[in-house]
């Protein structure tokens, strides 16, 4: 009875820690102005940002983003289904990927309004790593899970057994 608790507690807590296990932490930036908020998230797609005003929070839409790191500069591209920005051109995010701080300059054009903003963006080893394995560490607590449940399964069809 003590090995079946044991078996589903080992299921239990591989389900509830897989997203953590693998997810990682997503390196963000932010920097914000007197007029407007920016939030860049450097995800596996890319570098996504959000635009939001300071007073109101309310989101910025289709405004000009630019976004400078190292001398390169690349436009972001606004995406409407998702209310974001962004920059998916793989060799400049190369470096960002990297571990250690970057220096972003954002040049935002908003309708008449303009700013310019300087985010700092930290990555961490275990960020950049965690976004090349996701995939294969939900796979792997997949199969420990199974695994157990098999194992919790056989061990009571062995106890039936050995009761007749």
């Amino acid at each position: 009875m003590k090995l079946r608790y044991l078996c589903l507690l080992t299921a239990a807590w591989l389900l509830a820690s897989n997203g953590y296990a693998t997810a990682g932490e997503i390196p963000v930036a932010q920097a914000e102005s007197d007029s407007f908020e920016v939030v860049g998230r450097l995800e596996s797609e890319g570098f996504v940002f959000y635009v939001d005003r300071s007073d109101s929070n309310a989101p910025v839409l289709g405004a000009q983003l630019e976004i400078e790191q190292g001398g390169v500069s690349r436009k972001a591209v606004f995406r409407p289904a998702q209310g974001d920005y962004l920059v998916a051109d793989g060799e400049w995010l190369k470096t960002l990927r990297q571990p250690g701080e970057h220096l972003l300059g954002v040049t935002l054009v908003a309708g008449e309004e303009s700013d310019l903003l300087s985010l700092n963006l930290d990555v961490h080893a275990e960020s950049t790593a965690a976004i090349k394995v996701d995939g294969w560490g939900s796979v792997l607590a997949g199969v420990a899970v199974l695994i157990s449940l098999l194992g919790l399964l056989i061990l009571s069809r062995f106890r039936k057994g050995a009761a007749k």
